[in-house]
């Protein structure tokens, strides 16, 4: 057998990248649009930053991370700039560069962040978000409101069976410095909760205190009420405890108790995160869907210390986890001959004007038309069922746009938006 031939060069595209169809883009915009407008009717507002920023901008905000982490670039000049991993640290250096007097802000963000690392198999190295950030407030409420927030983004992207785990950073700090591990091996027990790698970090902390031990390799299943009391025993960590509380106490005014769970053992992948921790995810789909939390100490890494917290929602994920279906349809197929010309025009552009999306073309020998296209030629007009077959439209129904949008089922092109904000 001989082997299998590799495309050119050309025709390949760099690992961990991807193209977007119509379909999916058209989902992904739609989902985006969905989104946009509950962060909108939160009272946060949009924004855009570069997507390159400067080395020692994200190096400042994300601190100590892997060099193969980041997409790095040289310009002309010799100056290394960096495909931004992330959307708060550009966030951060926004508002450090903005006006003194909005200090108190909410914003939000649709756009690609980077990873540079070699990505596992199917893995990729751009990941679309949506996020929001609350700039200036500190406390439990400013908390529950993202918290709460991103349990009505996970709804309006499709309900089902999510749940928001929410912990916080302060609590692993605390454990560890009460371990007896150096400020390496603490950095390297967080790397390995992270890989979940037990087996190293139980070697890791064999000349720990047992009750710490035993609490940073039960991690994973300190969730709920239980954990709060087994984690009590910590001294060190009442500060956290007692924060976390306050903000479960400030949820229950949002009533998403349903969707919200304790988990002790969530870990954020950057360093800055200081307070409140959570992670939305896909029970039965092993997804996390979005991630965030308290960040108070990162605007001062950019010479302007205010309290910050948010949370980006991997859009991607969210339509694997959700499916494309209910966010796009095509458009209707408008198919006419030479005679029919005038009328199928006339047809499109009212369609249009009522928000329908309508493409027209004339009828070609080789022309295939599917479910619901609306055909105008010498014969009449007719539209297209399931099964292929031609179903006259009388020329009454389909002289009035709003007769045959009824007919035809048919929807306003930002029906996916709307439907979704009612839900």
């Amino acid at each position: 057998m001989s082997a299998r031939r590799r495309p050119p060069r050309w025709q390949q595209l760099p690992r961990g990248m991807r193209d977007w169809k119509p379909a999916d883009l058209a989902a992904l915009r739609s989902l985006e649009a969905a989104l946009r407008g509950e962060f909108t009717r939160w009272g946060y507002r949009e924004v855009a930053t570069p997507a390159l920023e400067t080395f020692d901008a994200v190096s400042r905000g994300v601190g100590d991370v892997a060099p193969d982490a980041l997409f790095k670039v040289l310009d002309r000049s010799g100056e290394i700039l960096v495909l931004r991993p992330d959307m708060t640290v550009p966030l951060a250096r926004l508002v450090a560069m903005g006006d003194p007097a909005d200090a108190d802000a909410r914003y939000c963000y649709f756009a690609s962040v980077f990873r540079g690392q070699e990505p596992t198999r199917g893995g990729q190295r751009q990941f679309h978000q949506a996020g929001v950030e609350r700039i200036g407030r500190g406390g439990p409420d400013a908390d529950a409101e993202l918290i709460a927030l991103a349990v009505a983004a996970l709804e309006i992207a499709g309900g089902g069976d999510f749940q928001i785990g929410i912990g916080h950073a302060g609590f692993l700090r605390a454990l560890l410095a009460e371990s007896g591990l150096d400020t390496e091996d603490q950095q390297t027990a967080q790397s390995l909760l992270i890989r979940r790698d037990f087996v190293t970090l139980r070697a890791l902390l064999a000349e720990s205190p047992p009750p710490i031990a035993d609490l940073v390799l039960a991690l994973p299943e300190l969730r709920g009420e239980a954990a709060l009391r087994r984690a009590a025993a910590v001294p060190a960590a009442a500060v956290s405890l007692a924060e976390l509380r306050e903000v479960v106490e400030a949820l229950a005014a949002y009533a998403v108790a349903d969707r919200v769970e304790i988990d002790l053992g969530l870990i954020r992948d950057f360093d800055y995160y200081s307070g409140v921790v959570f992670e939305g995810y896909a029970r039965g789909h092993g997804l996390t869907l979005l991630g965030g939390g308290r960040y108070d100490g990162l605007l001062s890494r950019f010479e302007r210390a205010l309290p910050a917290i948010g949370f980006a929602i991997e859009t991607e994920r969210v339509l694997a986890w959700r499916g494309a279906d209910g966010f796009a349809s095509a458009p209707l197929r408008v198919a006419y001959t030479a005679s029919r010309r005038r009328d199928a025009l006339l047809v499109t552009r009212s369609l249009r004007a009522r928000g329908h999306a309508v493409a027209a073309d004339p009828i070609a020998p080789q022309t295939t038309l599917g479910e619901g296209s609306l055909i105008l030629d010498d014969g009449g007009a007719s539209r297209v069922d399931a099964t292929g077959a031609r179903r006259p439209v009388d020329d009454a129904t389909w002289r009035d746009p709003g007769a045959l949008a009824a007919a035809l089922s048919l929807e306003p092109a930002d029906a996916n938006e709307v439907r979704a904000s009612n839900r």
